[in-house]
């Protein structure tokens, strides 16, 4: 099903941006693991509309109710069932846009696949809104992921022309800054640049870069469930990724194999590289170096810049400015989306080499 990513657990996703609610549902989880709902809100949060200057100033509370899956605040094995009320849907903003779709939108795509029975309205199930429930499920992952000293790090590397690189970021840095970018400099010059876009009516994209930190050697399998397929699978179920590179990704293809090629150390506890080029995969299979990926977040299509279309039903060509509340920089967003989205697939391939938990009271992840 085209909603549902499976193997060792199971994600499935369900509602519209402008329905009466969406959810996630969250299978394969083992029972007894502590879920503390205050983390799902800070993550929540992080992910929110209408909490910055430079984002849409649609409001949503997002608070997730969970229906399912938890007994006494413990998981109980049972699919984990999460539901998010949307409560500032304006659907009459895209009754212009019916027939006549956005650029660079999924629009047309959504009227050649299911014609008049699409749900047109904010995108449907295409829009950004459906990272909310994506969002609920990686929270608890990364909640299980801690307990086992797993750690998922995202942020905003590139904006335009505007760069901020760590190696080691740090989380709660990154979330003091509007842009994402953990570096005072960087997130002022890259607020500025987006404000500059809104009062244009245009947008921008950008780079989100994400770090896994002590992830066990021989996580991910060759070939088809690789750590590079799993991840690439779950992030290009983002709206708006459009290119991931792990190391240095596609530099590899201009280089020599004498250049890129990094001899292998060892420092008592776990084997390395110098640069990490390759991401800490090889072979689809992790070998001691911390994951690191990227990727490319496209400029939002809806933009109030008059654009030329097309009527889908008359075939002529037609002006639109697309109206309603979106986001300078989707990217901006995306990142606590991507670090989410990186924990669920990072949990699966985990769960894939060891034994389920069994619960313990007296030796509870959450505590």
């Amino acid at each position: 099903m085209s909603f549902t990513f499976r193997d060792r657990i199971s994600v499935s996703i369900f509602g519209s941006s402008h329905g009466e609610a969406v959810g996630s549902i969250l299978d394969g989880i083992p029972a007894g693991f502590r879920i503390d709902p205050v983390y799902i809100s800070r993550w929540m949060e992080r992910r929110a509309p209408g909490r910055s200057s430079i984002t849409t100033q649609r409001k949503e509370s997002d608070t997730v109710r969970i229906i399912s899956g938890l007994t006494n605040g413990y998981t109980d094995g049972g699919p984990i069932t999460m539901m998010i009320e949307n409560e500032d849907a304006i659907g009459k903003h895209y009754d212009e846009l019916k027939e006549r779709p956005r650029p660079g939108h999924g629009d047309l795509s959504l009227f050649l696949k299911y014609g008049e029975f699409r749900n047109y309205s904010g995108g449907g199930f295409l829009s950004g809104r459906m990272t909310a429930p994506l969002v609920a499920a990686g929270s608890i992952a990364m909640q299980i992921l801690n307990y086992h000293g797993i750690e998922v790090v995202s942020y905003l590397e590139e904006l335009g022309d505007i760069k901020f690189i760590s190696n080691d970021p740090d989380e709660k840095l990154i979330y003091q800054h509007e842009t994402r970018m953990a570096g005072s400099s960087s997130d002022e010059d890259a607020r500025r640049l987006i404000l500059g876009l809104m009062s244009e009516g245009d947008s921008i994209g950008g780079v989100i870069r994400t770090l896994v930190k002590n992830v066990p050697a021989g996580l991910g399998e060759p070939f088809f469930d690789s750590v590079e397929s799993v991840l690439s699978h779950l992030m290009f179920s983002i709206p708006g990724v459009k290119g991931i590179e792990f190391g240095v990704g596609f530099s590899m293809a201009g280089s020599r194999g004498s250049r890129v090629n990094e001899p292998f150390k060892w420092d008592g506890r776990r084997y390395y590289t110098e640069n990490n080029r390759n991401g800490g995969v090889l072979g689809g299979i992790t070998y001691g170096d911390q994951i690191d990926f990227r990727v490319a977040m496209k400029p939002t299509s809806s933009i109030r810049k008059e654009q030329a279309t097309i009527n889908v039903i008359t075939h002529e060509e037609e002006k639109i400015t697309v109206r309603g509340r979106h986001d300078p920089c989707i990217a901006i967003r995306a990142v606590p989306v991507v670090n989410c989205a990186t924990a669920l697939g990072i949990l699966d391939l985990y769960l894939r080499m060891v034994l389920p938990y069994k619960g313990n009271p007296e030796n509870n992840p959450g505590d």
